[in-house]
């Protein structure tokens, strides 16, 4: 089984426990009827954010990916958050200093994730690299060079 397998099954089962909470706060109000639909939002946004910054940060990737993962997880924890905002009542002076510190909490562990680069070394960068007009020129010249070789292999 694959890293990837269990964060898509462990998505899905949060997923479902949260809908399965759902319907029997509908179904049996007097035991669950506390679980409303702000929660279930609390509880499939925070968990699959969670596990897409965990996704993110473990992910042997390009960078971009990686810091894509984390921002989709910071988003999703955001939304969990407004999620439990209607869910209970938080003052309103809260709101915005608490969405801020998850955004700069995303931001630090995105740079420790990919090691502060802005994207991953392309073959440019590597020593030795030749672009695609070097390699046509020496790709020509090794054509002409063997074409050469024939017309005097011709000649003989």
């Amino acid at each position: 089984m694959s890293k990837n397998f269990l964060y898509k099954v462990s998505g899905s089962l949060i997923v479902i426990i949260a809908v399965v909470f759902w319907i029997l706060s509908l179904t049996i109000p007097e035991q669950f009827g506390a679980f409303s639909l702000a929660w279930a939002g609390v509880v499939i946004c925070g968990g699959i954010g969670i596990i897409l910054m965990i996704n993110g940060i473990f992910q042997k990737n390009i960078t971009t990916i990686k810091k894509l993962k984390i921002w989709f997880g910071v988003g999703l924890i955001i939304c969990a958050f407004l999620c439990l905002i209607s869910a209970i009542t938080i003052p309103d002076s809260l709101v915005l200093p608490i969405i801020a510190l998850v955004v700069s909490v995303g931001f630090l562990i995105t740079i420790l994730a990919t090691g502060g680069k802005k994207w991953d070394e392309g073959d440019n960068q590597k020593v030795g690299y030749k672009n695609y007009f070097e390699r046509k020129k020496e790709e020509e010249n090794q054509n002409n060079i063997e074409t050469i070789e024939q017309k005097e292999e011709d000649k003989k």
